[in-house]
């Protein structure tokens, strides 16, 4: 409290543990960090804790300026589809009920002679706990799931993902493995590429959480059960996890948009390419795409699309009127690739660098001496 003392007014919002303070002219943002074993403590703050004596109250803050936090979070969308984006503003916004039942709603067909599995909750620590415990609200007020008395039972894994937040995934292996495989295939990422030859202008679409806008087959409900620390639960949309999710997804994409598929929108899974040659054309164009997913009961998040810009990030490649290039965050990534200390390091750097080894001549021979490594007792 001293130390907000010397801040001048401000204001705390308890419920959420914000607290928004003016520095120098500048609008700064606390947030209190209850997952303190994820802290990364800095040697600033490293002495004051040291020195607290028993039963003091401390609090961990992270200070995030406003001013940047606004810079980042903008989208791209040009002026002249301003009015497309005002008429499809409903497309943007956080869905309120559960996605319609469709044809394809998900299934888990299984081999014959197949029982139920059930495998006790993994241990998790007590911040992880809180974690589980909020997410698993979340997804009840959703209704993407609900409390179960299956005879199945999958543990659960927490995941962070890039933006620092938590992804809750249920380990589906020893359901995968008694599950009857889809071989719906997968679009190969350099054909879709390949479409791009002369196009102009782009559009990105990437849909919010998009394997929960799939409903589960009811009778299939059960068989998606998990189970935590806190309870038993199913989902009524489609998990992540779940061996034929991506054949189901990408069947439903490539049905919907089918009758424009490669004429002027690609479809990998959740990420939408709209591409034209004109401006006038791409107007038209994301008018369509935006009117299928609203047709369709479909959201995308805004933050992450982008509309009419000429030059565009799309599943690790920037492309442009002028073709496809690196992106070069993951060529600053490779570059500063640790010296692999492990078989697991190792193939990991390979993985990297491979998804662009079309770039790179003679990568399969450069690569070898390497590549040879990953045999097994052959990494020293």
């Amino acid at each position: 409290m001293d130390w907000l003392s010397l801040h001048g007014p401000m204001m705390i919002d308890w419920e959420t543990g914000k607290v928004h303070l003016h520095k120098d002219g500048e609008e700064f943002q606390l947030t209190v960090q209850q997952e303190m074993a994820e802290i990364k403590l800095c040697q600033s703050i490293l002495q004051p804790l040291k020195e607290a004596t028993k039963g003091q109250l401390l609090v961990v803050a992270q200070v995030s300026n406003l001013k940047e936090e606004v810079v980042s979070t903008q989208v791209e969308i040009h002026p002249q589809l301003q009015p497309i984006m005002t008429k499809f503003n409903h497309v943007f916004q956080e869905p309120v009920q559960l996605p319609p039942q469709r044809s394809i709603d998900h299934q888990i067909p299984l081999l014959p002679d197949s029982k139920p599995i059930s495998i006790r909750p993994y241990r998790y620590s007590y911040f992880q706990k809180l974690k589980i415990e909020r997410i698993i609200e979340e997804l009840i007020s959703q209704s993407f799931i609900r409390p179960s008395s299956s005879p199945y039972s999958s543990p659960v894994l927490l995941v962070k993902k890039k933006d620092s937040s938590w992804r809750l995934c249920i380990d589906y292996r020893q359901l995968n493995a008694m599950t009857v495989k889809n071989k719906y295939p997968i679009p190969i990422i350099d054909d879709l590429l390949d479409e791009l030859k002369g196009v102009v202008y782009f559009s990105k679409i990437d849909l919010r959480s998009g394997y929960h806008q799939i409903r589960m087959k009811e009778e299939d409900v059960f068989k998606t059960a998990f189970r935590t620390h806190h309870g038993h639960y199913e989902f009524v949309v489609m998990p992540f996890g779940l061996t034929n999710a991506p054949a189901t997804f990408q069947s439903f994409m490539n049905e919907l948009f089918q009758p424009y598929a490669r004429k002027f929108i690609l479809v990998f899974f959740d990420d939408i390419l709209i591409y034209s040659k004109s401006l006038e054309d791409h107007v038209d164009h994301v008018s369509i795409a935006l009117q299928i997913l609203a047709d369709n009961g479909l959201y995308a998040k805004l933050s992450k699309c982008a509309f009419g810009v000429q030059q565009i990030e799309y599943l690790g490649y920037i492309i442009s009127a002028q073709g496809v290039s690196t992106d070069p965050t993951k060529v600053d990534t490779m570059v500063n690739w640790p010296v692999p200390k492990t078989v697991k390091d190792l193939r990991g750097f390979l993985g990297l660098t491979g998804y662009y080894r079309k770039f790179i001549r003679d990568y399969g021979t450069i690569s070898k001496p390497l590549t040879d490594l990953t045999k097994k007792n052959a990494f020293y």
